[in-house]
């Protein structure tokens, strides 16, 4: 019961990383908001295991371990929710970008036609032009 927050936090860091790893393989989370997730979970992880970094769960005092759980998980899923959001945006804005690259090629391609096609015309003006 000494250490109960330290292990709580351990946990966390390992449910972090494997929420990380699992949103990172569906395709939720870009590479680098997964690389920053990756390394909070981490963090926490050595936060809650390693004694010399465990020592500040000495200043939380027992009765309040629910609260200071409770709020860490609250704020962990906003915030996690919040990345799968800006990864969601960050891919849909990168396939407009697609989308609009190709249709420019394809205007381009159609800007140059209409400029042969207009200048078949004024060939064909100037040569009726010039024979009558």
């Amino acid at each position: 019961m000494d250490n109960l927050l330290g292990v709580l936090v351990a946990v966390m860091g390992v449910f972090i990383l494997l929420l990380d790893f699992f949103a990172f393989v569906y395709r939720k989370l870009t590479e680098g908001i997964e690389m920053c997730w990756c390394f909070f979970g981490f963090v926490l992880f050595l936060l809650g295991v390693v004694p010399g970094l465990s020592a500040w769960t000495a200043a939380v005092p027992l009765y309040a371990y629910p609260a200071f759980f409770v709020f860490g998980i609250s704020m962990v899923a906003i915030v996690f929710y919040l990345s799968i959001k800006l990864s969601q945006l960050i891919r849909k804005n990168q396939e407009l970008a697609m989308h609009v690259s190709l249709l420019n090629q394809e205007n381009e391609s159609i800007l140059e036609k209409l400029k042969e096609v207009r200048e078949m015309e004024r060939d064909e003006k100037t040569e009726n032009t010039v024979c009558h």
